[in-house]
């Protein structure tokens, strides 16, 4: 029997049927780690390294992978009280945890006159759930020991802020998700996936996906749900083809799904047969013919802009222009100096929310022109409700993919750029990544904001009587 550990917590958290897999399946079932990938785990032990450094810390010693013989120093270690355990290792009947850290505190426990706390060193900037419940979980273990439940918990956040939390704030949804992963190590079968933003970052996506195509799962219908995927399948509609011609007579047929979301859904499914999005018709009274489009490729970890593309106009002919910052502190007149060589008050259509939040951060402390947010205009909020795409989409290599038919990584990953910083050729990467991806937003925005609503009925209709009636 496997055991239960920190991080089946963590990936249950993000998506249950990755923790299913990780309490079935050997290592050597995952996909290698991309190199950026490995390059932001790196970076995340490289700064756990340097912050215990500054802490005066002693390590269990134990055979590798022995992790009773761990168990047994770890308590040795409690046991003498010192200040500061690093990688301890605690174990408890079918469950086995290696906090980061544990802390001594004065209050009296199996141990002697005093007791431990956990804390958690983590690489992001902001706290996360599945963060939180990893050190519930480690708590746990570590109250099993020393016979007394800490009060508190903490995360080491990457700026070296520490994030204090109260166990007895989390401990139900801990039970619920300890529950839940006994539950999935007695029977694989009690998880599927289903497609989400996680998806794509996960070392069983290449598994999840082709068994997802091989069933037709619902989930790739976009738009969909868990509890819609649920209601359908039990009305009989188990597949994408039953969901195009799928036509429930009353709210009981059709599980009480409301009619407005059916109707949707069924429409996705038939995108999804014809592999291609339908434009929707819509109010077109706003027009972008003089629009620039403004895109920036970041580093997270450190907080950082690596470089700045604007395409004027908005069009793939449209005069490419880009600016890599050299540092924090140049960042925000790059950009300004790019954007004055625009007409005044041309609109800045730009993908997600990365372009005004950082402004936003930055032009308090700025000379920041105030007419200048209100000329952002969100170019991804308007693809998704142009259209109705042919399978989930979640990011701007999504709408590439299955709104442009072309691939949308073929200048790299926008989360390599970190670490193209590290290598001689960097400044070429990142231009050609910055224009790639703005002639890709050009592109969707011709073939889907610009573009008349599609006429498929006809073709929907024979798409899905083929699905349903294959010869």
């Amino acid at each position: 029997m496997r055991r239960i550990t920190g991080t089946h917590v963590y990936s249950y958290v993000k998506c249950q049927h990755l923790a299913a897999l990780d309490l079935h399946l050997p290592r050597s079932e995952r996909r290698p780690p991309h190199p950026w990938e490995e390059f932001a785990a790196q970076r995340g032990r490289d700064f756990e390294a340097r912050y215990v450094q500054q802490l005066p810390i002693v390590a269990p010693q134990y055979p590798e992978r022995d992790f009773e013989a761990g168990a047994t120093a770890t308590r040795e270690l409690l046991t003498a009280g010192a200040p500061w355990i690093h990688q301890g290792v605690l174990m408890d009947d079918d469950r086995l945890g290696l906090p980061d850290l544990l802390r001594r505190l004065e209050g009296s426990s199996a141990l002697g006159d005093h007791h431990y706390e956990v804390l958690d060193v983590k690489s992001s900037g902001r706290s996360r759930g599945e963060q939180i419940l990893q050190v519930v979980f480690y708590t746990s273990l570590l109250a099993v020991v020393q016979q007394r439940m800490p009060t508190h918990g903490a995360l080491i956040l990457k700026d070296g802020r520490e994030e204090r939390f109260l166990i007895a704030d989390y401990q139900a949804a801990f039970d619920q998700v300890q529950a839940g992963l006994r539950r999935l190590r007695g029977d694989l079968a009690a998880s599927r996936p289903f497609l989400q933003p996680g998806c794509q970052g996960c070392y069983h996506d290449r598994r999840c996906l082709a068994a997802m195509e091989a069933t037709s799962d619902l989930s790739l219908v976009a738009g969909m749900s868990h509890g819609a995927r649920a209601i359908l399948e039990t009305a009989g509609c188990k597949t994408i083809g039953d969901l195009a011609t799928f036509h429930a007579e009353g709210a009981r047929a059709r599980g009480n799904l409301d009619a407005a979301l059916l109707r949707r859904l069924r429409r996705a499914a038939q995108a999804f047969l014809l592999g291609k999005p339908i434009v929707e018709a819509r109010p077109r009274a706003e027009r972008f013919g003089n629009a620039a489009l403004v895109h920036m490729l970041t580093d997270p970890f450190a907080d950082r802009v690596l470089a700045f593309g604007v395409l004027h106009p908005a069009t793939a002919a449209g005069t490419f222009t880009f600016a890599l910052p050299a540092a924090a502190a140049d960042e925000w007149g790059a950009l300004k100096q790019l954007l004055a060589t625009l007409p005044r008050g041309v609109p800045l259509l730009h993908y997600g929310e990365a372009l005004p939040r950082w402004c936003e951060v930055h032009a308090f402390a700025r000379e920041a022109d105030p007419t200048f947010e209100a000329r952002f205009v969100d170019i991804g909020k308007r693809l998704k409700a142009a259209a109705t795409w042919p399978r989930a989409v979640f990011g701007l290599g999504d709408l590439v993919h299955f709104g442009l038919g072309v691939d949308p990584l073929r200048a790299g990953h926008a989360g390599a750029a970190a670490m193209w910083t590290t290598l001689p050729d960097a400044a070429a990467r990142l231009q050609a990544k910055l224009h790639s991806d703005l002639v890709d937003l050009a592109a969707l925005h011709a073939a889907i904001l610009e573009a008349e609503p599609t006429v498929v009925a006809a073709e929907v209709e024979a798409a899905a009587v083929a699905v349903a009636r294959p010869e």
